[in-house]
């Protein structure tokens, strides 16, 4: 790997590490180079302000989820257990990462440009892991799909869906908490399992 590389997944880790415990805000750039001992200036090189190196680490910890459901679809035959890993992962990451997700979604109505660009590829990215998992259930006969692109989109918007009604149902609009989650964690699974029993033959 390119020396290159290996510094900006270098600045990528230790700003994850500041975003995830300190939250956007309250992180700055100096204390980032300062973790690294690099020179802002360096860091300024890879990332030319906050919010540019805050959309990198977001797709950087998204590649990591989608890679870790990669390795479970390759090691793994049964479709259904790798749906459930699926939800597992997603709320996994948003608990590890909690500062870096509600800030996210707290100024979603202004989102930069860079970051919006990378919440599209990341639906996206997931829409296309869910088409991968519902193909393994279809080659192996045990469900019936007639769109599974769309099958897929349906199943996710759910996903989203049963989130907002839940938070709505506990009167919070605003960024679950991580009680909360565990809650709609729950639930989703539920929705999951009559889900897929729907499709099966």
């Amino acid at each position: 790997m390119a020396n290159a590389d290996l510094k900006r997944i270098r600045i990528l880790e230790a700003a994850t590490r500041r975003f995830a415990h300190f939250g956007m805000a309250k992180t700055t750039m100096s204390e980032i180079a300062t973790d690294l001992n690099f020179s802002k200036a360096l860091l300024y090189y890879y990332f030319p302000d906050k919010n540019s190196l805050y959309s990198a680490v977001f797709e950087y910890v998204i590649n990591k989820m989608v890679q870790d459901i990669k390795d479970k679809i390759s090691s793994c035959t049964d479709f259904e257990e790798i749906m459930m890993y699926t939800i597992d992962k997603r709320v996994e990451l948003i608990n590890q990462y909690y500062n870096l997700f509600e800030y996210t979604i707290n100024m979603v109505k202004e989102l930069p440009e860079e970051l919006e660009r990378v919440f599209k590829e990341s639906y996206v990215r997931e829409v296309e892991l869910f088409v991968e998992i519902l193909n393994l259930g279809v080659d192996k006969d045990e469900i019936e799909v007639g769109n599974v692109e769309e099958t897929a989109r349906i199943l996710l918007y759910s996903l989203f869906g049963m989130r907002m009604g839940i938070l709505k149902d506990m009167k919070n609009m605003l960024f679950p908490t991580k009680d909360e989650f565990d809650v709609i964690l729950a639930l989703q699974k539920k929705m999951m399992k009559i889900f897929l029993k729907g499709l099966r033959k």
